[in-house]
């Protein structure tokens, strides 16, 4: 939860289909997303004009790293901001139970200033469309 001038990332989680519930499995070959619930505070709401995520999902089995930056404007206004942010990925290339995390940070400009939050995601396991 964030205070009156902080932005945070309340929840990171895998979904499949902009779903908003978690996804504990992700199928091998199929696009998937991941949902940040971010919140920004009412004061720095009122100066905020900019914000960026950038999310990473790892294979920890392999390795292997992808990457998405997604950034957007604000208007400044008074009042908490809480909003799903939902960056979507493409076919899964994994191989039958990976192990896979995400991660992300965000960070959210208000004039000179900026703040930033950082989360991750519960593991997810890479399935097949056989499973």
């Amino acid at each position: 939860m964030a205070g009156p001038w902080d932005a945070s990332i309340n929840l990171l989680h895998f979904a499949v289909d902009k779903g908003e519930f978690i996804a504990p499995t992700l199928g091998i070959g199929k696009e998937f997303d991941v949902r940040a619930e971010i919140e920004i505070g009412n004061e720095l709401r009122g100066f905020a004009t900019a914000y960026q995520l950038v999310v990473n999902v790892q294979n920890l089995s392999t390795g292997v790293v992808a990457s998405c930056t997604v950034p957007g404007s604000l208007t400044p206004t008074r009042g908490i901001l809480r909003t799903p942010l939902v960056v979507d990925f493409p076919q899964l290339a994994a191989n039958e139970g990976d192990l896979l995390r995400a991660s992300c940070s965000l960070r959210v400009t208000a004039g000179i200033h900026t703040d930033y939050s950082v989360a991750e995601s519960e593991f997810a396991i890479a399935e097949s469309a056989e499973s």
